[in-house]
């Protein structure tokens, strides 16, 4: 089958099947290999494009290419790699912060973080604890320990005393070390 941009796009749109397999055939491979440039992690990338080609059939309706179908399909595959290398940075930043804060101040449990399948569920668990602060409190702790803010300039922000951000920031502190502490006992308990 040897079908141009507008054909393949149309085909796609009317949920023709034998269009999409065609596009994924002819795209799927190359694209990997695209992908892997900017992750460096070939699991990674075949996972990406295949996300794409998943998203692509779901909207297939409603997708608009206004520029060559292969550029678009490279330009997807960048925007995602380049959206996982966001994510993975936030993840590392987390597990950065825990290990600097002596959240985390027992030998073994810091050796576990070196473990990449673990400092990846760490990093999801101190996620997951600081979502679980309240409201004023998270906004707190992220603008300290994310954005690098002082107490005073906490404070200058939001409009409150420095000693309500410091008494803010010592609740965080207090309640992620409970949630880390319950999650690094279970983990070093069953693995």
């Amino acid at each position: 089958m040897d079908l141009d941009d507008i054909d393949i796009i149309k085909r796609i749109h009317a949920s023709d099947v034998k269009a999409f397999e065609w596009l994924f055939h002819h795209y799927y491979q190359p694209l990997c290999l695209f992908a892997n440039r900017f992750l460096n992690d070939t699991e990674l990338s075949k996972e990406c494009v295949s996300d794409l080609f998943s998203y692509l059939w779901e909207k297939r309706e409603t997708i608009t290419v206004t520029i060559s179908l292969r550029s678009y399909l490279h330009r997807s595959v960048q925007n995602r790699c380049l959206n996982l290398l966001k994510k993975k940075k936030i993840e590392n930043k987390y597990v950065d912060f825990v290990m600097r804060t002596g959240l985390i101040n027992d030998r073994a449990y810091q050796e576990k973080i070196t473990d990449v399948y673990y400092s990846k569920e760490l990093a999801q668990k101190i996620n997951e604890a600081i979502g679980q602060l309240p409201d004023r409190c998270q906004e707190i702790f992220r603008l300290s320990r994310f954005e690098h803010l002082s107490y005073k300039e906490i404070a200058q922000k939001l409009a409150l005393s420095p000693k309500t951000v410091e008494n803010q920031m010592g609740i965080a502190l207090s309640k992620l070390k409970q949630s880390l502490n319950r999650f690094l006992s279970f983990w070093i308990f069953f693995c």
